[in-house]
């Protein structure tokens, strides 16, 4: 018999984290249903994590793709599911203990299927709440705003479900992408299907800590942007980076006006650096450079 959710997971170099993340399905109560985990390693130096399918009180499956990006595990992982709902989130994440019976509770009621993602808040998580790091300082002003995003028509991947159906009719994410896969496939997804937020079905997810995963973070969406819609025009992606290193400052100079003396200068000093990074990648991407994973 089949599962009613595959949850895939893709993960790169990051077991200790995976490993929390599997721990809380656990946890999960799972009445009137069934479900999958599926593990899709991107390691292309690493086939096997070398996970225990025996450890784990529901079904685990590990599978590996060579092809760099996040993108192209999903679809990996999408090819091998079985379930009739896919469930996507990270390697990093947290879902809360409810979360597939939020998601259970939401599908099984829907006569129509007239829903393309269920999605919902994906609130951060701190090391130490009482002392953040200049990446968390950041973060905590810009932090996912799911719902907004939703209203937008669009959905992360950090918080997503979908009917196998809807999925597969799209043709799954794009795995050309390295970053903005999910607002791509999403965005497609809306002009036809709804997507609903759901202020219960909850996913944690750690701040970034250093700033350079800040500016990783940045270099990657900039690569999207770019691999999407300006590799043929390079003049519209300078205008493209002008409006994005002028927003950056645009929103740490307003901080000077509305926050502490001491988390407005450390946004600022963050913007910079973001923006350092940006014009960096820049001139990787139009002189030919590989886009950031």
């Amino acid at each position: 018999m089949s599962p009613y959710f595959s949850i895939i997971i893709p993960v790169y170099r990051d077991l200790t984290r995976l490993i929390s993340c599997l721990d809380k399905f656990r946890k999960m109560p799972h009445h009137g249903f069934d479900f999958e985990v599926i593990v899709v390693n991107n390691d292309p130096d690493n086939q096997i994590l070398g996970l225990d399918p025996n450890q784990y009180p529901y079904s685990l499956k590990e599978s590996h793709e060579p092809i760099p990006g996040s993108y192209a595990a999903r679809n990996k992982g999408i090819q091998e599911s079985e379930g009739k709902i896919l469930a996507f989130t990270d390697s990093d994440c947290l879902p809360n203990n409810d979360w597939l019976a939020e998601a259970f509770n939401h599908f099984s009621k829907e006569e129509n299927q007239c829903t393309g993602i269920l999605t919902g808040p994906v609130p951060l998580i701190y090391k130490n709440p009482n002392s953040l790091s200049d990446a968390e300082v950041y973060e905590k002003y810009t932090g996912f705003t799911a719902e907004a995003y939703a209203i937008e028509g669009h959905a992360i991947t950090a918080n997503w479900f979908s009917p196998a159906s809807v999925i597969k009719e799209f043709g799954g994410f794009n795995d050309k992408l390295k970053s903005n896969g999910d607002s791509e496939l999403s965005g497609r997804i809306s002009q036809k299907y709804k997507i609903v937020y759901s202020p219960n079905l909850i996913v944690h997810h750690p701040a970034r800590y250093h700033t350079l995963e800040l500016v990783n973070k940045y270099k990657r969406l900039l690569g999207g942007a770019y691999t999407r819609r300006f590799q043929e025009n390079h003049a519209a992606f300078r205008i493209h980076l002008l409006k994005f290193l002028w927003a950056r400052y645009r929103f740490a100079f307003k901080r000077l006006f509305t926050l502490s003396p001491k988390e407005s200068i450390t946004i600022l000093r963050v913007c910079h650096a973001i923006n350092l990074g940006s014009i960096q990648e820049y001139f990787n991407l139009i002189n030919g450079g590989e886009t950031k994973r």
